[in-house]
């Protein structure tokens, strides 16, 4: 299951253009209430075709959302852990390298975590929300990183682990993603600055911009094959987002 449906992402690009109902509905020439009704889940294509050029949307990757289904899957020495936050719960990642292992992010519950990894190298977090920081405290016996802390292009390296910090900043400020390299495939830890098919909310136009500008020049930048851990929903692919992200 997605992160976000067609009406999600509609709803997000509204507020990062910061336009009102009213607004977008004397752009588009479309009456306030179908955009509304839209908006509450009664699709319609013929709005999502009117609205989409205005909110810079791609309207048929839109309509497609319903039937993206990434199916990708972890790599030998990446897993993924999931615990209770909204619809779809909220990832965490560990990527084990030798006898150790890296830990990105902590979720709600970090109890699967610790049965997972008994003794990790480093905590790296992507971004300060509660969802992706509720277990900090307990990851007391590790090194800790927190994205005020990494720069962008700043480089890390492990046992036979390549790690590039890309500043994400957007949805959160500051927020960084993880390009690790010397595994099967390279993969991105991405926080909630990117999902399947959508991007994190943001708050103001500016860091609207500033998200869309991020993700742009510093993920999708990278291979097409890189395969990309969002905080949230399944794991995707630098080529599958530009193909079906409406974002982009």
């Amino acid at each position: 299951m997605l992160e976000d449906d067609y009406n999600d992402c509609l709803s997000k690009a509204i507020r990062g253009h910061g336009c009102t109902i009213a607004q977008l509905a004397l752009l588009a020439g479309i009456n306030e209430r179908r955009i509304t009704a839209c908006l509450n889940g009664h699709e319609d294509a013929a709005v999502i075709h009117m609205l989409a050029p205005h909110l810079q949307l791609d309207a048929d990757k839109l309509l497609s959302l319903k039937q993206y289904n990434p199916a990708i899957h972890c790599i030998p020495g990446l897993t993924k852990v999931v615990s209770p936050f909204g619809h779809i719960g909220v990832n965490a990642y560990i990527v084990h390298f030798g006898s150790n292992a890296l830990i990105f992010d902590t979720g709600t519950d970090s109890s699967e975590l610790h049965e997972l990894a008994h003794y990790p190298a480093h905590l790296f977090i992507t971004h300060n929300h509660p969802d992706h920081t509720a277990g900090v405290i307990e990851f007391s016996h590790c090194k800790k990183s927190f994205p005020e802390e990494l720069n962008n292009g700043e480089n890390i390296k492990f046992d036979g682990i390549d790690m590039k910090i890309l500043d994400v900043t957007g949805h959160c400020n500051p927020a960084r993603a993880y390009f690790i390299q010397g595994l099967a495939k390279p993969i991105c830890i991405v926080g909630d600055s990117i999902f399947a098919g959508s991007i994190g909310g943001c708050q103001t136009a500016e860091s609207y911009s500033t998200a869309l500008a991020n993700i742009r020049d510093h993920l999708l930048q990278l291979p097409d094959e890189t395969i990309l851990c969002p905080g949230h929903g399944p794991l995707t692919t630098v080529g599958l987002e530009k193909a079906n992200n409406p974002f982009f």
